[in-house]
């Protein structure tokens, strides 16, 4: 028996006391309400009499051949039917991956063209999952990965701890980027040992660059000295042009930005690596796992025309 059949298979098992109650309450007759689920009539009245001896109250009484609810059982069989409907829906949920729901967490620079194609495609031929989109940082995204808020997460750095998992979708190079004036600028390429006194210009704590770049630092020997920080690489590379320090940042696309000259990195490690992340607990809902392994065919050249 697969995964997915086992899940089905929890509507059998969660509620077998109240599926009996409910079939007993709609015959108004235990040995009618055993032949319609295919049991023996004992079986019923001893999955009764524990379902009334748990809550504490009588469901059921005699009434001539047959039985009737109490008050208390007319209480109870309107939630005890919602329950068992909402157990239907989520085994029948589970089971599908033409349906459900996956909860993406992506990074801000893929919402604006990766994410998108991402679940268009997907959609394409899927048109009954939904999706539940949550626009965060590195450090945000990965803490919902651990707490099982979000299914999956496209972001970088990806994850190298117990409990998840992640694959490489697209890797950048990390150049340090230096004003235009600055005596580097002429060079093509730079140790980070060689800049350790310089002012750093950084994206705020959280985001997988300055990680990036505080770990590059650290590698060679000292912390940088931090005179910026700010939301976004645009806006930290501005703050280079504007000659007010220098950066590491993801390769920029075409030519570097005007006011700036970019050194690629000898140190090693100097890349980010963009992939998808998620948990590796022993179930993973249909829908997602079809959405991850759309993700994993389809993504990387998606991720890397979007960041080029």
């Amino acid at each position: 028996m697969n995964e997915s059949d086992t899940l089905v298979r929890l509507h059998e098992t969660l509620a077998p006391r109240l599926r009996m109650f409910e079939a007993v309450a709609r015959h108004q007759h235990v040995t009618q309400a055993a032949d319609e689920l295919g049991v023996p009539q004992p079986t019923v009245s001893r999955a009764l009499a524990r379902l009334q001896d748990e809550l504490g109250f009588r469901l059921v009484e005699r009434r001539g051949r047959g039985v009737r609810l109490t008050r208390a059982g007319r209480v109870l069989l309107p939630h005890v039917r919602r329950a068992l409907d909402g157990l239907g829906d989520g085994a029948a949920e589970l089971a599908d991956a033409a349906a459900g729901r996956v909860t993406l967490a992506f990074l801000p620079t893929l919402g604006a063209e990766v994410v998108p194609a991402l679940i268009g495609g997907f959609r394409a031929d899927r048109p009954g999952v939904g999706f539940t989109l949550v626009q965060d940082v590195w450090e945000t995204a990965v803490g919902h990965l651990r707490d099982g808020s979000v299914d999956l997460a496209l972001t970088s750095p990806l994850p190298d701890e117990p409990g998840l998992r992640a694959q490489v979708l697209h890797t950048q190079p990390l150049r340090l980027v230096v004003p235009a004036r600055h005596p580097l600028a002429g060079g093509s390429e730079v140790a980070m040992a060689t800049v350790a006194d310089e002012d750093f210009i950084m994206l705020k704590a959280g985001r997988g660059v300055r990680h990036l770049t505080d770990d590059l630092c650290l590698r060679a020997g000292y912390a940088p000295r931090v005179a910026f920080e700010g939301d976004e690489i645009d806006t930290v590379r501005g703050l280079v042009a504007a000659g007010l320090g220098v950066a590491v940042l993801p390769s920029a696309p075409g030519v570097p930005a005007p006011g700036t000259a970019e050194l690629a990195i000898t140190d090693p490690g100097a890349e980010r690596p963009v992939g998808i992340a998620w948990p590796a607990g022993p179930y993973e809902p249909p829908a997602v796992s079809a959405f991850r392994t759309f993700v994993l065919a389809e993504g990387p050249g998606l991720v890397a025309r979007g960041l080029a």
